[in-house]
């Protein structure tokens, strides 16, 4: 839940490194903002591969085949990244489709393009945080999210006062939004060789319900990636129909990184409440994968039922006293 929320918060970090350049403040905040949504809609399906580590990793040879997954995976995202970048098919979705005038078009294809290597970077880190959450190391996780954000706020800073905001301002979010990546891979990839990879086999025997195969990896991901890509598409919705709408003007643009600016906030209140998937399969006695993580809290489907109420009733809560605090003059 802490790296959904995590998520929100450094999203705000970034826009407001945009937001402090002197010039085309607007016009750089939209064409972020269309090229992070695109990016999330077509490789964010990726961060779903926590639950491949979650479920199917239960030996160093399971690990290798779901990494190896990571990188087939990132390889495409970065040519599919590159395609957007400089072919037509880019100027039509980007250009044509959304409206936009030509600076616009033009620096959404460039964020693009910068950000082609970032669903690899994140697509790591999820598999691993699964492996994690799989052995009950759910602070280990959190921690990695918060050093996330606290790395990624800190990069805004010092490179506001450095020579991109003159040059490249569109630099200024996206680096801090690798090296933040690279701290949380970093710290989960540690984490699992620290507390991890000493302690399960080579290979998977049958106790453990067998070898998992990339086959099995695939088969189990796809649904949980199609389900996540259908929510993600919205906000490429959003934006696509509000800028065809105000017919690529300045007043597109503005509401564009309208949206940009405020996206994050509304989903603060909610958006770490589909982390709670996780909780199941990581407590279930049902699971022959679980019997070699050693634990000994005993936690029920009655408990996570319970714990999943209490979630969401904090979640209503936090919803209302934001709506609150919004129309308070």
């Amino acid at each position: 839940g802490a790296t959904l929320f995590a998520v929100s918060v450094f999203q705000q970090a970034l826009n407001r490194g945009i937001a402090a350049v002197k010039e085309d403040a607007v016009e750089m905040l939209a064409s972020y903002g269309l090229a992070y949504s695109l990016m999330k809609f077509f490789t964010g399906p990726m961060s779903d591969f926590k639950n491949v580590g979650l479920v199917f990793v239960n030996s160093k040879r399971d690990r290798t085949k779901a990494v190896l997954c990571m990188v087939v995976a990132g390889a495409v995202a970065a040519v599919f990244h590159t395609l957007i970048a400089y072919s037509d098919l880019g100027y039509y979705i980007i250009n044509k489709l959304h409206h936009v005038d030509e600076s616009v078009g033009s620096k959404t294809r460039r964020a693009f393009l910068y950000l082609a290597a970032f669903p690899f970077m994140d697509a790591m880190a999820w598999t691993h945080a699964g492996i994690l959450l799989k052995h009950k190391y759910s602070f280990l996780v959190g921690c990695a999210s918060i050093s996330d954000v606290i790395a990624q706020v800190v990069f805004v800073a010092i490179l506001l006062h450095s020579h991109l905001e003159c040059r490249e301002p569109l630099l200024i979010p996206i680096l801090s939004l690798y090296m933040g990546a690279l701290v949380r891979c970093t710290t989960l990839c540690l984490g699992y060789y620290r507390n991890i990879h000493d302690v399960i086999p080579d290979r998977s025997g049958p106790e453990m319900g067998g070898e998992a195969t990339i086959r099995k990896m695939l088969s189990f991901w796809w649904p949980l990636a199609l389900i996540l890509a259908t929510q993600r598409i919205s906000r490429p919705i959003v934006n696509l129909f509000v800028s065809r709408d105000l017919g690529g003007s300045s007043s597109a643009t503005e509401a564009v990184a309208i949206l940009t600016a405020t996206y994050p906030v509304g989903h603060m209140p909610y958006g770490w409440l589909t982390e709670i998937r996780a909780v199941y399969p990581a407590f279930d006695k049902n699971n022959p994968s679980n019997k070699l993580v050693n634990t000994n809290s005993t936690v029920t489907a009655t408990h996570i039922k319970k714990f999943t109420f209490v979630c969401m009733a904090l979640s209503l809560t936090v919803r209302n006293l934001c709506l609150t605090l919004a129309f308070i003059p």
